[in-house]
């Protein structure tokens, strides 16, 4: 592409951004936590969602009338301090060869883990590449508003280097399946990303599958669902799908479903395979389905431990699976079938965290302020997210969010009216829990409730006795169960 400069339209400025940003989530606040979309603001201001993402990214430069559109579809007015002319090494131009959104951050790339480098070194591995910064005079990408799976290259990413070790290590152990659970929001998905990751730079191979896009239709059926799941390895692996050709009725389906995998992928493959199983609380809602996968993928667990590892295609495979705690599992199903292997039940964030985070998004928080603010909304990763994302973009001021204001509770309430669904679901939970909302103090319970609302992240369980697991969540369900 030509590198001639010509004049490329105005990009804002971090101060022109910056009031953008904040006026966006100022107004979000006032709809209730209503978010704003590409496409929602689309519709108001009637500019494309291409041309939006380059006002919001400041990926290349538009005319002066886009900038004033958006501006004023939220009560603002553009001044010549929020905008200018993308700079080049000479009089205001830029060249044609523009700086990607992605650059505009630090850049990592996939498999740029320290935890990477540091069992590489203990396995004589060599290192992956280093993390490369952008110059100093790069456009800053502004933080989206938190939720759902952290990119590979978040600044925002905690670690969690015990936990993110040993699941590092688990799946370079054959027959050693791992699962991770906890409950909504917790960096479940996140850290399953960074182990697939991981997997690469080992020069694994991998599968991830999420299990939220199985049809229902096809969930009502083990053969279905099983030469689905053995369909879509196939397909991520980029083999041809032989499931018409090999699948034997008469052998059923469990055993058909194995020697697909043992003859068709495994016998295929010169280095192991990690399929990492994401939502398999899906499969809850059908009991007989879920008990006949899970069981299989433990007796495939199983058969990677057998015979001779040379002549034992299962030798090559790594399972991991990933669900969310508030779903609980059926009582048909022997709760020992997803206790096998590696075990990781992800905890919230210690304080020393919590400080780290405030630190990426440049907040200045002390000792007790954090403690404050823990008592308030817990350890939880999304709600501290929300929290500091909301404090950076000046929506809120951290004295009024201690308060536990109505002001604090808004930015929470659709997290709120989700805590409040998935309690619906379980009617023998609600008089128990009613009586911890109403008392300040921990109260004695019957561990086995308990512990479903320890993992529904409601409460926090110490032996027979159990507390609110933060305050923000009191003078919400005092509303909606009194």
């Amino acid at each position: 592409m030509s590198n001639h400069a010509r004049r490329r339209g105005v990009i804002l400025t971090i101060q022109g951004l910056k009031k953008l940003n904040q006026a966006k989530v100022k107004a979000e606040i006032e709809q209730h936590s209503k978010r704003y979309t590409l496409e929602s603001i689309s519709e108001e201001t009637g500019l494309t969602p291409n041309t939006l993402s380059k006002v919001f990214t400041c990926s290349s430069g538009v005319d002066k009338r886009t900038l004033k559109c958006c501006f004023h579809a939220f009560n603002l007015t553009l001044t010549k301090d929020d905008y200018l002319y993308p700079q080049s090494n000479q009089d205001n131009l830029v060249k044609i060869n523009p700086i990607t959104p992605a650059e505009t951050f630090f850049l990592l790339e996939p498999d740029c883990n320290y935890h990477f480098d540091m069992l590489r070194d203990r396995n004589n591995i060599p290192q992956a590449k280093k993390m490369i910064r952008p110059q100093d005079n790069m456009q800053p990408r502004p933080p989206t508003a938190p939720g759902g799976q952290m990119s590979l290259d978040s600044v925002f990413y905690i670690d969690r280097p015990i936990i993110e070790s040993l699941c590092y290590e688990s799946i370079q152990q054959p027959g050693t399946p791992l699962n991770i659970r906890a409950s909504k929001q917790m960096g479940k998905t996140s850290l399953m990303s960074r182990i697939i990751a991981y997997a690469k730079s080992l020069g694994y191979q991998t599968v991830s599958l999420n299990l939220q896009l199985t049809d229902a239709e096809i969930l009502h059926n083990l053969e279905r669902f099983l030469q689905w799941f053995c369909a879509r390895v196939s397909k991520e692996l980029e083999f041809p799908n032989q499931i018409a050709d090999f699948w034997d009725n008469s052998l059923g389906s469990k055993s058909t479903a194995t020697d697909y995998f043992n003859d068709i992928i495994l016998a295929n493959l010169d280095r192991p395979l990690v399929i990492a199983i994401d939502e398999v609380n899906q499969l809850f809602a059908y009991p007989d389905i879920a008990r006949e996968f899970i069981q299989l993928l433990r007796t495939w667990s199983e058969q990677a431990k057998a015979g001779v590892v040379e002549s034992n295609s299962w030798h090559k495979l790594r399972l991991v699976t990933v669900h969310s705690t508030e779903i609980m599992m059926p009582p048909s199903i022997n709760p020992s079938l997803l206790n096998t292997g590696l075990v990781m039940n992800l905890p919230e964030f210690t304080p020393a965290q919590v400080q780290d985070l405030a630190q990426r998004y440049e907040q200045e928080i002390n000792e007790q302020q954090i403690e404050q603010l823990i008592t308030f909304i817990g350890g939880h990763p999304y709600r501290l997210q929300l929290a500091f994302y909301y404090l950076q973009q000046q929506a809120i001021t951290l004295e009024e969010l201690l308060e536990n204001s109505e002001r604090a509770t808004a930015l929470y309430a659709e997290h709120l009216q989700q805590q409040w669904w998935n309690l619906q679901h379980y009617d023998e939970l609600l008089p128990i829990f009613t009586e911890i909302v109403n008392n300040p103090k921990p109260i004695e319970i019957k561990v086995s409730l308990g512990y479903q609302l320890q993992n529904m992240g409601l409460v926090h369980l110490e032996g027979d006795r159990a507390s609110l697991s933060c305050e923000l969540f009191r003078p919400f369900f005092m509303g909606v169960l009194n």
